[in-house]
């Protein structure tokens, strides 16, 4: 039998020819490597599209605060933030997703090392011919096989893989910022619910007085029965209103409930009043969203890993090189298994280059290029959206305050207005429809400023989820769902 020392030097020879065979190929038919695609759209957007310097006065760290929740001063919606960002689903599949990346960047990994299997097989032959002997056959084999990473594809794959797991790891930042914001939106819309059923429910007492005032002037013969017609009428509409609201109420209970993992039981019950603004000081430069919203940074780096795809579509190109070595044993008895002298071994590498697949090849490196660069516009469009978002969110500083500003005068005005009225109808000095009217006006004044103060709190909240902010940085073990902490 030919010696170990032998084989190993034939399998060494053989190896270096094909290498050199390989690199010969590629030298007379190929680029030895072609160049890297290098993406960076940040500059593209920039250059393209210049924002202003700044939007107001820049902020000390780039941002207001990366925690702005607790910015508000109100502790409930601080507890139910932390709920939601514990146990909430939307959350809980970004870690899911995260966690299937990291596992496709192992299997990445993996290609760099040798891959070995193993075989086993055992037959048992019985002859009824005395003469003939009973057969048992054993049969075993190894195998082994590598890849060379020749040109840089199994690192072009690991590369893109690690990208794909920042990319997730980005999402899930992007996922607990939109679950703040939503429930931050949702609960100032649940307590603005609140106070808006409670203004009904005191509309509905409102009305129901005149009810009553115009009903004695009716039994004295000051008023028609026209005006007892209409003051029953305001009763049942303000009764209606209040239906529509508290179904509202309820409805947003629930809302806030799914986000929190609960069971929608509308058993959520709003503060009192809505909790008093925060004071904006900046809000940073145009340029801070590139690098501080999590769905900029996933797109941006899933613009990378189409940079990859590229040279990974392109190396495709290029000849490949395989090497693989097996052993195995084979024998009549049960002994032959370990008979040094039944073994065969057999040591090969493969070279491949590709030389005529019908454009096939490189028709997919210009799919390659063409859906990266559908991925640039679309991150350009992105960030565009991102800006108009600040810049709605800002304009509405101003123009929310102005408005909420209004509607304050024209709730004092339209409450003074009402008890004048009020007065001058019992002295018979005014008709139903003008208290009716006044009434009307009050109401309607404070319903809107309630609306206002909350859309106030709710565009601060889009705001601070426009320019990335959020309590999204180091996460704490914790903040994982609680599905995901049971399963460790």
């Amino acid at each position: 039998m030919e010696s170990r020392c032998n084989i190993v030097t034939k399998f060494q020879s053989t190896v270096s020819m094909l290498a050199l065979a390989a690199l010969l190929t590629g030298c007379a038919s190929f680029d030895l490597k072609p160049e890297a695609t290098v993406v960076e759209p940040q500059a593209a957007v920039l250059a393209d599209i210049p924002p202003p310097a700044d939007w107001v006065v820049p902020a000390p760290d780039a941002l207001p605060t990366t925690d702005w929740v607790r910015a508000f001063p109100d502790p409930v919606l601080i507890e139910l933030v932390d709920e939601a960002l514990r146990e909430n689903t939307n959350i809980g599949a970004a870690y899911a997703r995260l966690n299937a990346a990291i596992a496709r960047e192992g299997i990445s990994n993996a290609d760099r090392l040798p891959s070995a299997s193993a075989s086993a097989g055992l037959s048992r032959t019985e002859r009824a011919n005395e003469f003939a002997g009973d057969n048992t056959g054993l049969t075993s084999s190894l195998n082994a096989s590598w890849e060379p990473d020749l040109w840089g594809r199994i690192s072009d794959r690991i590369d893109a893989s690690e990208i794909e797991s920042e990319a997730a790891a980005s999402d899930i930042a992007g996922a607990r910022l939109s679950i703040t914001g939503q429930v931050a939106q949702s609960w100032f819309s649940l307590i603005e619910a609140r106070l808006l059923a409670d203004l009904s429910r005191r509309d509905i007492e409102t009305q129901e007085r005149a009810l009553r005032l115009t009903q004695r002037r009716f039994e004295s013969g000051v008023s028609g029965s026209s005006d007892v017609r209409l003051a029953r009428s305001s009763v049942a509409q303000a009764q209606a209103l209040q239906a529509t609201r508290e179904q509202r109420l309820a409805a947003l209970s629930r809302q806030i409930e799914i986000l929190l993992t609960r069971y929608p039981a509308n058993a959520l019950e709003a503060a009192t009043d809505l909790p008093e603004l925060p004071a904006l000081t900046g809000v940073g430069a145009p340029t801070y969203i590139l690098t501080q919203r999590p769905d900029l940074i996933a797109a941006e780096r899933r613009l990378a890993g189409q940079g990859f795809q590229i040279d990974l579509a392109r190396k495709a190109l290029l000849p490949s090189l395989s090497l693989t070595a097996s052993t195995s044993a084979a024998g009549t008895g049960l002994g032959s298994f370990f008979d040094v002298d039944a073994l065969v071994a057999n040591l090969a590498s493969n070279l491949t280059a590709p030389i005529f697949q019908g454009g096939r090849l490189r028709a997919n490196v210009e799919q390659q290029q063409a859906i990266l660069e559908q991925q640039l516009q679309s991150y350009i469009g992105t960030v565009l959206d991102a800006y108009l978002d600040v810049e709605n969110a800002l304009d509405g500083e101003t123009r929310l305050a102005e408005r909420e500003a209004a509607l304050r005068i024209a709730v004092n005005e339209s409450l003074e207005a009402e008890k004048r009225l009020e007065l001058r109808y019992t002295e018979g000095l005014a008709t139903i429809l003008q208290l009716l009217d006044a009434q009307s006006r009050r109401l309607s004044a404070e319903g809107q400023l309630i609306s206002a103060r909350a859309e106030r709190l709710q565009n601060r909240v889009r705001l601070h989820v426009a320019l990335g902010g959020g309590a999204y940085g180091d996460i704490p073990p914790d903040a994982f769902p609680a599905f995901l902490r049971d399963q460790g």
